[in-house]
């Protein structure tokens, strides 16, 4: 087994790996995952709750990671946060207020400009929704 990949009957002399045949941890515990935890660690309450509100109402949020953590997409915002570490200025780009907050996502709704896709679509309804509630 190779990274919890089962290897299956080799085909021609060559090892095949089957990824469904993967196995599974069932008492590892789950986690959700949420972009705050990177991009605002820091943030109030009321951002967070405003996070929490533009998530549910438009059905992605800004870090482009699913519930189970996986990536969807690179989000403006998340591409901000890791031009912000890669110059040093650590991952956190929402800052500790709101005001710093609504700076941040004005800055990835103008880099989303006109969405050309489903995914940046929800980005930005993310964006405007979250803006709207801080």
């Amino acid at each position: 087994m190779i990274n919890g990949i089962r290897r299956g009957p080799a085909l021609n002399g060559v090892p095949r790996y089957n990824r469904n045949a993967a196995s599974t941890q069932t008492n590892m515990p789950s986690r959700s995952f949420n972009g705050l935890d990177v991009l605002g660690p820091s943030v109030p309450d009321n951002v967070r709750n405003a996070w929490i509100k533009a998530e549910a109402e438009s059905g992605t949020n800004g870090y482009g990671m699913d519930s189970e953590g996986k990536f969807t997409q690179i989000t403006a915002l998340f591409a901000m946060s890791i031009e912000n570490m890669v110059n040093g200025k650590g991952q956190d780009i929402l800052g500790s207020t709101v005001d710093s907050a609504k700076t941040a996502v004005q800055k990835a709704l103008d880099r989303v400009g006109i969405p050309r896709n489903d995914k940046e679509k929800k980005e930005k309804l993310f964006y405007e929704a979250f803006l709207r509630l801080l």
